[in-house]
Protein backbone atom coordinates (compact mmCIF):
# COMPACT_ATOMS: atom_id res chain seq x y z
CA UNK A 1 0.00 0.00 0.00
CA UNK A 2 1.39 3.37 -1.20
CA UNK A 3 1.04 6.22 1.66
CA UNK A 4 1.26 9.96 -0.26
CA UNK A 5 -0.18 11.89 2.66
CA UNK A 6 -1.05 11.76 6.14
CA UNK A 7 -4.26 11.01 4.95
CA UNK A 8 -3.40 8.32 3.91
CA UNK A 9 -1.53 7.42 6.53
CA UNK A 10 -4.60 7.74 8.68
CA UNK A 11 -6.85 5.52 6.13
CA UNK A 12 -4.38 2.74 6.55
CA UNK A 13 -4.43 2.68 9.98
CA UNK A 14 -8.15 3.22 9.95
CA UNK A 15 -8.07 -0.51 8.10
CA UNK A 16 -6.14 -2.13 10.35
CA UNK A 17 -8.41 -1.10 12.96
CA UNK A 18 -7.61 -1.54 16.57
CA UNK A 19 -4.89 -4.02 17.63
CA UNK A 20 -5.89 -7.95 19.16
CA UNK A 21 -6.87 -7.68 23.09
CA UNK A 22 -4.01 -8.11 24.68
CA UNK A 23 -1.17 -6.76 21.84
CA UNK A 24 0.15 -2.71 21.82
CA UNK A 25 0.80 -1.26 18.35
CA UNK A 26 4.55 0.52 17.82
CA UNK A 27 5.92 2.05 14.68
CA UNK A 28 9.43 2.40 12.97
CA UNK A 29 10.28 4.12 9.65
CA UNK A 30 12.76 3.46 7.30
CA UNK A 31 13.65 6.00 4.92
CA UNK A 32 15.03 3.31 2.61
CA UNK A 33 12.44 0.26 1.89
CA UNK A 34 14.72 -1.78 -0.30
CA UNK A 35 18.11 -1.80 1.67
CA UNK A 36 16.74 -1.27 5.18
CA UNK A 37 16.34 -4.30 7.60
CA UNK A 38 14.55 -5.18 10.85
CA UNK A 39 18.39 -5.46 12.38
CA UNK A 40 19.71 -3.85 15.43
CA UNK A 41 22.98 -1.62 13.66
CA UNK A 42 25.21 -4.54 16.14
CA UNK A 43 24.55 -7.16 13.56
CA UNK A 44 24.56 -5.49 10.17
CA UNK A 45 26.74 -7.13 8.14
CA UNK A 46 28.87 -4.56 6.69
CA UNK A 47 30.48 -3.60 10.04
CA UNK A 48 30.24 -7.07 11.98
CA UNK A 49 30.16 -4.73 14.87
CA UNK A 50 29.19 -8.05 16.88
CA UNK A 51 32.54 -9.30 16.93
CA UNK A 52 33.54 -6.39 19.63
CA UNK A 53 30.93 -5.68 20.99
CA UNK A 54 31.87 -5.76 24.29
CA UNK A 55 35.01 -3.72 23.65
CA UNK A 56 32.72 -1.09 22.45
CA UNK A 57 31.25 -0.71 25.18
CA UNK A 58 33.91 -0.62 27.85
CA UNK A 59 35.70 1.47 25.43
CA UNK A 60 33.35 3.91 25.67
CA UNK A 61 32.21 4.21 29.22
CA UNK A 62 35.99 4.57 30.15
CA UNK A 63 36.92 7.16 27.61
CA UNK A 64 33.66 9.09 28.49
CA UNK A 65 33.18 8.89 32.36
CA UNK A 66 31.62 11.71 32.87
CA UNK A 67 28.44 10.60 30.47
CA UNK A 68 28.08 7.48 32.40
CA UNK A 69 27.45 6.73 35.91
CA UNK A 70 28.13 3.66 38.22
CA UNK A 71 24.03 3.74 39.42
CA UNK A 72 23.17 3.30 35.48
CA UNK A 73 22.05 -0.43 34.51
CA UNK A 74 23.33 -1.46 31.38
CA UNK A 75 20.30 -1.71 29.48
CA UNK A 76 20.59 2.03 30.21
CA UNK A 77 23.90 2.20 29.13
CA UNK A 78 22.84 0.85 25.56
CA UNK A 79 20.27 3.17 25.05
CA UNK A 80 22.80 6.24 25.74
CA UNK A 81 25.03 4.56 23.14
CA UNK A 82 22.05 4.13 20.85
CA UNK A 83 21.97 7.80 21.58
CA UNK A 84 25.23 9.24 20.22
CA UNK A 85 25.03 6.86 17.24
CA UNK A 86 27.02 3.79 18.69
CA UNK A 87 25.89 0.09 17.34
CA UNK A 88 24.06 -2.21 20.35
CA UNK A 89 21.42 -4.25 20.62
CA UNK A 90 18.84 -2.36 20.39
CA UNK A 91 16.11 -0.92 17.55
CA UNK A 92 14.06 1.90 17.95
CA UNK A 93 10.57 1.92 17.70
CA UNK A 94 7.54 4.46 18.82
CA UNK A 95 4.50 4.62 19.76
CA UNK A 96 3.32 7.43 17.39
CA UNK A 97 2.10 6.71 14.15
CA UNK A 98 3.37 10.66 13.30
CA UNK A 99 7.23 10.19 14.51
CA UNK A 100 7.65 7.22 12.74
CA UNK A 101 6.82 8.35 8.98
CA UNK A 102 8.67 11.01 10.00
CA UNK A 103 11.92 8.95 9.87
CA UNK A 104 10.39 7.24 6.85
CA UNK A 105 10.80 10.54 4.97
CA UNK A 106 13.46 13.15 6.50
CA UNK A 107 16.47 11.73 4.02
CA UNK A 108 17.16 9.15 1.37
CA UNK A 109 15.02 11.02 -1.66
CA UNK A 110 16.14 8.95 -3.71
CA UNK A 111 14.46 5.47 -2.53
CA UNK A 112 10.98 5.00 -1.19
CA UNK A 113 10.62 5.06 2.25
CA UNK A 114 8.31 2.53 4.25
CA UNK A 115 6.73 2.22 7.67
CA UNK A 116 6.75 -1.06 9.54
CA UNK A 117 3.99 -1.39 12.20
CA UNK A 118 3.65 -3.70 14.98
CA UNK A 119 1.37 -5.41 17.45
CA UNK A 120 3.27 -6.43 20.03
CA UNK A 121 1.70 -9.24 22.41
CA UNK A 122 1.82 -7.49 25.87
CA UNK A 123 3.61 -10.72 27.80
CA UNK A 124 6.33 -9.92 24.98
CA UNK A 125 6.43 -6.27 26.35
CA UNK A 126 8.77 -5.38 29.11
CA UNK A 127 9.59 -2.32 31.50
CA UNK A 128 13.27 -0.98 31.73
CA UNK A 129 13.70 -2.67 35.31
CA UNK A 130 12.66 -6.35 34.37
CA UNK A 131 14.82 -9.48 35.00
CA UNK A 132 14.44 -10.56 31.15
CA UNK A 133 16.07 -7.06 30.45
CA UNK A 134 18.80 -7.43 32.28
CA UNK A 135 19.58 -10.78 30.67
CA UNK A 136 19.39 -9.79 27.29
CA UNK A 137 20.55 -6.83 28.02
CA UNK A 138 24.27 -8.43 29.91
CA UNK A 139 24.55 -10.53 26.63
CA UNK A 140 26.13 -7.56 25.69
CA UNK A 141 29.31 -7.82 27.03
CA UNK A 142 29.89 -11.49 26.60
CA UNK A 143 32.18 -12.10 23.98
CA UNK A 144 31.65 -13.06 19.99
CA UNK A 145 31.54 -17.06 20.62
CA UNK A 146 29.42 -16.83 23.65
CA UNK A 147 27.08 -20.00 22.82
CA UNK A 148 24.46 -21.82 24.73
CA UNK A 149 24.93 -24.69 22.66
CA UNK A 150 28.71 -25.42 24.55
CA UNK A 151 26.98 -27.81 27.21
CA UNK A 152 24.30 -29.11 25.99
CA UNK A 153 24.99 -33.11 26.06
CA UNK A 154 26.61 -32.33 29.53
CA UNK A 155 23.16 -30.49 30.86
CA UNK A 156 20.88 -33.60 28.98
CA UNK A 157 23.09 -36.16 30.86
CA UNK A 158 22.18 -34.53 34.54
CA UNK A 159 19.19 -34.08 33.74
CA UNK A 160 18.80 -37.93 33.13
CA UNK A 161 20.79 -38.54 36.40
CA UNK A 162 18.30 -36.72 38.25
CA UNK A 163 15.75 -38.55 36.57
CA UNK A 164 17.24 -42.00 37.59
CA UNK A 165 18.18 -40.64 41.13
CA UNK A 166 14.29 -39.70 41.44
CA UNK A 167 13.31 -43.30 40.31
CA UNK A 168 15.77 -44.87 42.32
CA UNK A 169 14.42 -43.56 45.92
CA UNK A 170 10.57 -43.47 44.90
CA UNK A 171 11.40 -46.83 44.76
CA UNK A 172 11.56 -47.62 48.02
CA UNK A 173 8.35 -46.55 48.59
CA UNK A 174 6.33 -47.39 45.55
CA UNK A 175 6.38 -50.56 43.36
CA UNK A 176 7.22 -48.54 40.16
CA UNK A 177 9.47 -49.64 37.62
CA UNK A 178 13.19 -48.88 37.82
CA UNK A 179 14.57 -49.04 33.85
CA UNK A 180 16.93 -45.88 34.14
CA UNK A 181 19.48 -46.73 37.00
CA UNK A 182 21.24 -48.96 34.19
CA UNK A 183 21.54 -45.42 31.87
CA UNK A 184 22.27 -43.75 35.27
CA UNK A 185 25.29 -45.65 35.91
CA UNK A 186 26.91 -45.61 32.13
CA UNK A 187 26.22 -41.73 32.12
CA UNK A 188 27.90 -41.55 35.58
CA UNK A 189 30.89 -43.07 34.02
CA UNK A 190 31.63 -40.53 31.24
CA UNK A 191 30.28 -36.89 33.57
CA UNK A 192 31.42 -38.34 36.63
CA UNK A 193 32.90 -34.77 37.10
CA UNK A 194 30.11 -32.85 36.15
CA UNK A 195 27.31 -34.45 37.95
CA UNK A 196 28.11 -32.06 41.02
CA UNK A 197 24.33 -30.79 41.53
CA UNK A 198 22.95 -31.45 45.03
CA UNK A 199 19.33 -33.07 44.56
CA UNK A 200 16.36 -31.83 45.77
CA UNK A 201 14.97 -33.99 48.24
CA UNK A 202 11.65 -31.75 48.77
CA UNK A 203 10.74 -33.25 45.04
CA UNK A 204 10.70 -36.85 46.67
CA UNK A 205 8.81 -35.55 49.95
CA UNK A 206 6.06 -33.69 47.62
CA UNK A 207 5.62 -36.76 45.57
CA UNK A 208 4.92 -38.79 48.59
CA UNK A 209 2.57 -36.01 50.32
CA UNK A 210 0.60 -35.84 47.10
CA UNK A 211 -0.31 -39.59 47.42
CA UNK A 212 -1.40 -39.57 50.57
CA UNK A 213 -3.40 -36.67 50.43
CA UNK A 214 -5.16 -37.82 46.87
CA UNK A 215 -8.43 -39.51 47.45
CA UNK A 216 -7.82 -42.39 45.34
CA UNK A 217 -5.08 -43.66 47.59
CA UNK A 218 -2.67 -45.02 45.69
CA UNK A 219 -4.06 -46.76 42.33
CA UNK A 220 -1.70 -47.66 39.69
CA UNK A 221 -2.82 -44.51 37.48
CA UNK A 222 -2.86 -41.96 40.50
CA UNK A 223 0.67 -42.82 41.09
CA UNK A 224 1.73 -42.96 37.37
CA UNK A 225 -0.20 -39.46 36.74
CA UNK A 226 1.79 -37.85 39.85
CA UNK A 227 5.20 -39.72 38.89
CA UNK A 228 5.03 -38.24 35.36
CA UNK A 229 4.33 -34.69 36.81
CA UNK A 230 7.08 -34.84 39.19
CA UNK A 231 9.79 -36.24 36.27
CA UNK A 232 8.46 -33.10 34.24
CA UNK A 233 9.22 -30.38 37.12
CA UNK A 234 12.49 -32.43 38.11
CA UNK A 235 13.72 -32.08 34.19
CA UNK A 236 12.73 -28.37 33.97
CA UNK A 237 14.84 -27.74 37.56
CA UNK A 238 17.28 -29.90 36.84
CA UNK A 239 17.87 -28.67 33.40
CA UNK A 240 18.24 -24.71 34.91
CA UNK A 241 19.99 -25.50 37.68
CA UNK A 242 22.75 -27.12 35.04
CA UNK A 243 22.37 -24.14 32.58
CA UNK A 244 23.12 -21.85 35.03
CA UNK A 245 25.90 -23.78 36.67
CA UNK A 246 28.12 -23.75 33.18
CA UNK A 247 30.96 -21.43 33.21
CA UNK A 248 29.58 -18.88 29.84
CA UNK A 249 26.46 -18.76 32.29
CA UNK A 250 28.40 -18.22 35.22
CA UNK A 251 30.19 -15.37 33.67
CA UNK A 252 26.67 -13.78 32.40
CA UNK A 253 25.27 -13.90 35.91
CA UNK A 254 28.42 -12.08 37.01
CA UNK A 255 27.16 -9.19 35.00
CA UNK A 256 23.78 -9.36 35.85
CA UNK A 257 24.47 -8.99 39.43
CA UNK A 258 26.25 -5.89 38.82
CA UNK A 259 22.89 -4.41 38.33
CA UNK A 260 20.72 -6.99 40.57
CA UNK A 261 23.20 -7.92 43.46
CA UNK A 262 20.46 -10.39 43.99
CA UNK A 263 19.71 -12.16 40.85
CA UNK A 264 18.75 -15.57 41.50
CA UNK A 265 20.64 -18.79 39.35
CA UNK A 266 17.37 -19.52 37.09
CA UNK A 267 17.97 -18.27 33.78
CA UNK A 268 15.82 -20.38 30.88
CA UNK A 269 17.99 -20.68 28.03
CA UNK A 270 15.07 -20.00 26.26
CA UNK A 271 15.14 -16.50 27.46
CA UNK A 272 18.40 -16.15 25.45
CA UNK A 273 16.70 -16.82 22.28
CA UNK A 274 13.83 -13.34 22.92
CA UNK A 275 13.41 -10.47 21.11
CA UNK A 276 11.59 -8.47 23.37
CA UNK A 277 9.99 -4.80 23.49
CA UNK A 278 10.78 -2.08 26.33
CA UNK A 279 9.68 0.69 27.95
CA UNK A 280 12.92 2.91 28.85
CA UNK A 281 12.65 5.35 31.64
CA UNK A 282 11.48 8.75 30.42
CA UNK A 283 14.79 10.93 31.42
CA UNK A 284 16.03 12.13 28.35
CA UNK A 285 14.18 14.37 26.38
CA UNK A 286 14.61 12.50 22.82
CA UNK A 287 13.09 9.34 24.05
CA UNK A 288 10.10 12.01 25.40
CA UNK A 289 9.60 13.51 22.41
CA UNK A 290 10.15 10.92 20.21
CA UNK A 291 7.95 8.72 22.41
CA UNK A 292 10.27 5.99 21.93
CA UNK A 293 10.93 2.41 22.89
CA UNK A 294 12.99 -0.39 21.94
CA UNK A 295 12.77 -4.00 20.32
CA UNK A 296 16.05 -5.58 22.70
CA UNK A 297 17.60 -8.98 20.61
CA UNK A 298 19.03 -11.70 22.43
CA UNK A 299 20.94 -14.39 19.97
CA UNK A 300 20.14 -17.60 18.75
CA UNK A 301 22.01 -19.96 19.96
CA UNK A 302 25.40 -18.51 19.38
CA UNK A 303 26.26 -15.03 19.76
CA UNK A 304 27.39 -14.24 16.33
CA UNK A 305 23.23 -14.67 15.14
CA UNK A 306 20.52 -12.64 16.24
CA UNK A 307 17.34 -13.75 18.04
CA UNK A 308 14.68 -13.87 15.38
CA UNK A 309 12.16 -11.37 15.08
CA UNK A 310 8.44 -12.80 15.69
CA UNK A 311 7.15 -11.94 12.00
CA UNK A 312 3.42 -12.40 13.16
CA UNK A 313 3.93 -9.25 15.00
CA UNK A 314 4.52 -7.58 11.70
CA UNK A 315 1.35 -5.47 10.53
CA UNK A 316 0.29 -5.87 6.51
CA UNK A 317 -2.62 -4.34 4.50
CA UNK A 318 -5.63 -6.16 3.52
CA UNK A 319 -3.55 -7.09 0.84
CA UNK A 320 -0.77 -8.70 2.80
CA UNK A 321 1.25 -5.75 1.13
CA UNK A 322 3.98 -3.58 3.06
CA UNK A 323 3.04 0.17 4.03
CA UNK A 324 5.63 2.40 1.51
CA UNK A 325 5.99 5.57 0.95
CA UNK A 326 6.98 6.80 -2.31
CA UNK A 327 9.85 9.18 -2.93
CA UNK A 328 8.18 11.81 -5.05
CA UNK A 329 6.07 12.01 -1.77
CA UNK A 330 8.46 12.81 1.09
CA UNK A 331 8.76 16.72 1.05
CA UNK A 332 5.04 16.96 0.83
CA UNK A 333 5.24 14.62 4.22
CA UNK A 334 7.68 16.32 5.59
CA UNK A 335 5.49 19.36 5.24
CA UNK A 336 2.73 17.64 6.07
CA UNK A 337 4.01 16.49 9.59
CA UNK A 338 5.42 20.06 10.25
CA UNK A 339 1.51 21.08 10.61
CA UNK A 340 1.44 18.54 13.42
CA UNK A 341 4.59 20.01 15.00
CA UNK A 342 6.41 17.14 13.79
CA UNK A 343 9.70 17.99 12.83
CA UNK A 344 13.48 18.09 13.41
CA UNK A 345 13.39 20.39 16.13
CA UNK A 346 10.92 18.78 17.61
CA UNK A 347 12.53 15.47 17.77
CA UNK A 348 16.10 16.29 18.36
CA UNK A 349 15.73 18.39 21.19
CA UNK A 350 19.91 18.76 21.25
CA UNK A 351 21.40 22.33 20.11
CA UNK A 352 23.58 20.36 17.68
CA UNK A 353 20.19 18.77 15.84
CA UNK A 354 18.50 21.53 15.81
CA UNK A 355 20.77 23.43 14.43
CA UNK A 356 20.06 22.68 10.61
CA UNK A 357 16.49 23.97 11.17
CA UNK A 358 17.02 27.09 12.46
CA UNK A 359 19.59 28.44 10.23
CA UNK A 360 17.86 27.05 7.35
CA UNK A 361 15.10 28.91 8.71
CA UNK A 362 17.44 32.43 7.76
CA UNK A 363 18.72 31.09 4.95
CA UNK A 364 19.16 33.97 1.79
Amino acid sequence: MEINSIKDLIDALEGLGEPEEGHTRFFRGHSNAREYKLEPSIYREDNKYYYNEDNIIRDAIVNNPSEFSDKDTLFNTLVKLQHYGYPTRLLDLTTNALVSIYFSVKNNDKYDGEIIIFDIPNEDIKYFDSDTVSVLSALSLRKHNFSTNTHIITLKAKVLCEKANFLYKINKNFNLTNDCLDLKNEIEKHFKSELDLPYDEELIEKFEREIQDADLGTSDDLVEEVYQNRLKEIEEISYIQAFNNTPEISKLLHDIRKDKPSFRSLINHNDLEKVICVKPQLNNNRIIRQQGCFLLFGIDKIKEKKAILNNNWIKKDNNGSKFIIPKKSKENILSELKTFGISQKTLFPELESQAKEILEKYKK
